[in-house]
């Protein structure tokens, strides 16, 4: 939680650092304790906190497998849910690039668990997969 609260910090070399370790943090931990985690953190702490701890469950998420991240999945979507809905627009574009990667790794089975979102915005994640592809050299999946 130390790490994840040094992001309030108004100097920009603390908060680089910070950022450092959350990501080293998220890779020493293991996966599921980095994902489940953050969930509770996100859905309760502010800016630019809730930011960091999406950012370092997007860490993880980006190196796991389907089927463990299939059984995480309900911990974490309500976290992810309330950070795109966030009013900083740093925080929604956190919760967008971590369902992004969501949907890379399970694909189509990650739509039920978007319900509570409006099409625009579902529009959002699908398209930002796509340009995230297609910036990579991918082009789109069809997942």
């Amino acid at each position: 939680m130390k790490t994840l609260e040094a992001h309030k910090d108004p100097h920009k070399e603390v908060m680089r650092s910070a950022e450092g370790a959350a990501s080293a943090l998220a890779t020493s931990i293991t996966p599921e304790q980095c994902i489940k985690v953050p969930g509770p953190i996100i859905q309760t702490t502010d800016y630019p906190i809730n930011m960091a701890a999406i950012k370092m469950q997007t860490n993880v998420i980006v190196r796991k497998s389907k089927e463990p991240l299939n059984l995480l999945l309900p911990e974490s979507m309500l976290g992810l849910i309330q950070g795109y809905d966030h009013s900083e627009s740093s925080v929604q574009e956190a919760g967008v690039f971590c369902l992004v990667a969501v949907h890379a790794v399970i694909g189509d089975e990650l739509k039920p668990h978007l319900s509570q979102l409006t099409s625009n915005k579902i529009f959002v994640i699908f398209a930002s997969k796509v340009i995230t592809q297609v910036s990579h050299g991918a082009g789109p999946s069809t997942k």
